[in-house]
């Protein structure tokens, strides 16, 4: 019976999510994926935000 249940809740609510996940992947595959500290443009991309940080708390 917790098996039944367990299955039911996975389909209910992992496959619903998954779909959509790959739906919003797929509607936004165009647009460049930013560089997290990996890639070419990871050091100029980490210095720019370090810099506009700084900027926001110097306006403050």
């Amino acid at each position: 019976m917790n098996t039944i249940i367990l299955v039911t809740l996975l389909v209910a609510i992992v496959l619903p999510a998954a779909l959509i996940v790959y739906r919003a992947d797929r509607r936004t595959s165009h647009i460049p994926r930013v560089p997290f500290g990996f890639g070419a443009d990871a050091d100029r991309i980490h210095d720019e935000l370090v810099v506009l940080n700084l900027r926001r708390r110097d306006c403050a």
